[in-house]
Formats: structure tokens, sequence, C-alpha cells
């Protein structure tokens, strides 16, 4: 499943991007990374509930929300 990962913005230049704080966990495949503080990742959901406790204070982690016109 895919997952958007996001600095919040009141913590921009204080913490790691989120490239930065999800890059080197086990189990996250980083798909998008072209804004550092914004990144798609794949991962499954056990890691992004951990990923949501270990980073939560100073990241977003919430499913992708994928829109198609069928």
């Amino acid at each position: 499943m895919r997952y958007l990962v996001t600095t919040r913005r009141s913590e921009r230049g204080k913490v790691p991007s989120a490239l930065d704080a999800v890059s080197a966990d086990p189990g996250v495949t980083v798909v998008n990374s072209s804004d550092p503080q914004q990144v798609t990742i794949e991962t499954n959901e056990n890691t992004a509930n951990e990923l949501r406790a270990k980073i939560g204070e100073t990241h977003f982690v919430e499913p992708e929300i994928r829109r198609s016109l069928e």
C-alpha cells in the first residue's frame, strides 16, 4: 500500500525531512521523492503504524488516495 509522508510545516528546518525520516527504515520503499518534505512510500500497514508512532509528532503519515474517473 502507498502512503504519503509529509513534514509538518511548523517543523520544517528543525527536524529531518520526510525523505530522511523514512528512507533508512526497513520495509519502506520510496516511490517518489521529488520534494524531500513530501514523499510517497510503499509499505505495509504495520510498518506505517510504526512510522506514525515514531515520527508522528513531526510528520504526517497518511494513506495515498487515488481517484479514478471510471
